[in-house]
């Protein structure tokens, strides 16, 4: 889809409001233009000193030029009704749609780019509007104003500003469309430098620790070496279009004023023409001028938007079905069938062939080292990507006829770095259920051993836990996870490594009450520390993307060989066997 029709989808959501707009601009206008005639008026009558329609003259001129100026503040007010909710209703879209994309896109992005890209697309939504329908709009009805009064006083005039302006929109053209290229790599220049700025804020920890303040800003240096030369480049190709343009428009003006000059001396013109004509090109150049001048930010607007649109043209590549079904009673029976599965872009096998039933109320852990594909499980299970071949199924029916949302709603995940929203604590514990009451707030806190901590604080529960939880430890953080899924009461729970950044008592606690909560659900578990997965039904071992290993901890602990003995035996004695 073209940028200014997806752009004119959302301003002409509001169309009555801009319809009414664009009356207003051009009657308002064209007021406007009238000044010149009445100019052209008064010189000619002034040697006839009749001083009554003299005076008559004035006071249509003054409120001809009152309406105009009301008109003009009017056509802002309206263009103002349609642009700024549709300037909403543009980010909204963009936000929505980034929202919706999947996990692979979120996986890429660069987050300091993509940020950089969103703020000068809003801002060029706006610079859009205002340059083409106040400014563009206002000369073109300008230049039929002028046009008009030019052919009825010296047509040839006219046939000379129509060449002038062709020219100079020729000329203007081919040199903005170089401006727009130099502005799109420009562009790139500065998501570079956008993206190593947020990259080093998100990551200000690792640069402390390690005491690299210097080599960060040897990096931005060395980004600035390219964004300089592509600035360069850029700020030239606006000298190339003063040059160009305003030598062609002085020509114009002067071939003008020497026809006019010549006419009046012949006396085909009065003082009177003379001076409407001076008026005309006196205000119409300039605005002629300006919007060319203009019409560089018309092309960086442009360049800028485009960018911003074209999230919109990222395809979502796990979908939800036409017609999403859903469970009455979710049991919480998980079938993996024939599942394999590479990621996007890779060739290589993650999962192959895998199988594996998982009865309601049933507790499963999955060992493995790490690249295994145990992660890749939960990843699929969720969503976030669909299987490469096979399915999986919750309750007998594939999760691909389910909504994701609706999917996602049945499944409680704990992950192993919870990342909280710079908000409170009750805010990041209600996230899952927004219209959780305090004292379900309070009592999911207190199962995750997080309450008496919770409570020793000033603010308590409206304590800001900072960006991404930056005020919280490691195990503050894990802990306030665990309330957050324990709050929403899934009937499938995955734990993925959830007691890793706990002291070994809190640690004790949780499982407690997380064993406790597991009755009568699923429970998957992705862990390294074996004190998660003992309790487990079954345990199953994955290498390769394939199940080498299944069954309980006593069984798979007294095996001679086998990953999960040898995994066992290097966290119990923290020796590897030769």
């Amino acid at each position: 889809m073209s940028i200014f029709k997806r752009y004119y989808q959302f301003l002409f959501r509001y169309l009555k409001s801009f319809i009414a707009f664009g009356l207003v601009l051009v009657i308002g206008t064209i007021l406007e233009n009238l000044n010149p005639y009445f100019y052209k008026l008064l010189v000619d009558r002034i040697p006839q000193q009749n001083y009554q329609e003299l005076m008559l003259l004035l006071l249509v001129f003054v409120g001809v030029r009152v309406a105009a100026n009301l008109l003009d503040i009017l056509s802002y007010y309206l263009g103002d009704r349609v642009l700024i909710p549709a300037a909403r209703d543009a980010r909204t879209a963009v936000f929505r749609h980034i929202q919706d994309l999947d996990f692979a896109f979120h996986v890429n992005k660069n987050t300091g780019s993509l940020i950089s890209a969103f703020k000068r697309g809003d801002s060029a939504f706006f610079d859009l509007f205002h340059q083409i329908h106040h400014n563009i709009g206002r000369i073109l009805i300008s230049l039929l104003v002028v046009f008009f009064f030019f052919g009825n006083i010296l047509p040839s005039i006219a046939g000379i500003l129509l060449v002038i302006l062709a020219g100079n929109i020729f000329l203007g053209w081919r040199l903005i469309r170089i401006n727009m290229k130099k502005r799109a790599v420009f562009n790139k220049a500065e998501d570079r430098i956008s993206g190593v700025i947020t990259d080093n804020l998100i990551n200000y920890e690792t640069v402390k620790f390690f005491a690299q303040e210097e080599r960060e800003e040897r990096r931005l240096k060395i980004e600035f070496k390219d964004w300089m030369t592509k600035l360069w480049q850029y700020a030239n190709s606006f000298r190339l279009i003063d040059l160009g343009i305003g030598g062609l428009s002085n020509l114009g003006i002067f071939l003008i004023f020497w026809l006019v000059i010549k006419s009046v001396a012949q006396e085909q013109l009065t003082a009177g023409d003379f001076v409407m004509v001076a008026t005309f090109m006196g205000g119409f150049y300039y605005q002629f001028f300006n919007i060319l001048y203009q019409s560089r930010n018309i092309a960086k607007g442009y360049v800028d938007i485009e960018r911003y649109f074209s999230v919109l043209d990222d395809e979502i590549q796990v979908k939800n079905p036409a017609k999403p079904v859903k469970v009455k009673e979710v049991k919480g029976e998980i079938q993996f069938e024939k599942v394999s599965f590479s990621y996007p872009d890779s060739k290589e096998t993650v999962l192959s062939n895998f199988n594996l039933l998982i009865k309601p109320g049933d507790s499963v852990a999955f060992i493995g080292r790490s690249g295994a594909g145990k992660t890749t499980l939960v990843r699929l299970l969720l969503r976030f990507y669909d299987v490469s071949r096979g399915k999986i199924t919750l309750d007998g029916v594939d999760i691909r006829h389910f909504s994701k949302d609706y999917l996602r709603s049945l499944i409680g995940i704990v992950p192993q770095e919870p990342i909280l929203f710079d908000n409170t604590i009750a805010y990041n514990l209600s996230y899952g259920k927004s219209r959780a009451s305090l004292a379900e707030i309070i009592k999911a806190a207190k199962m995750a051993n997080l309450h008496k901590f919770i409570d020793s604080l000033p603010l308590k529960y409206k304590t800001e836990v900072g960006e991404r939880g930056i005020k919280l430890s490691g195990g503050q953080k894990q802990r306030l996870a665990i309330a957050r899924m324990l709050l929403i009461n899934p009937k499938i729970i995955i734990f993925d490594e959830a007691t890793s950044n706990l002291d070994s008592e809190s640690e004790r606690l949780i499982q407690r009450a997380l064993w406790k909560m597991a009755k009568e659900r699923t429970v998957l578990i992705i862990a390294h520390r074996f004190s998660t997965t003992r309790r487990a039904n079954r345990i199953v071992v994955i290498d390769n993307g394939r199940i080498t290993e299944m069954g309980t901890h006593q069984d798979l602990a007294e095996k001679k060989k086998g990953i999960y003995q040898y995994l066992w035996q290097l966290q119990a004695t923290g020796e590897m066997k030769k």
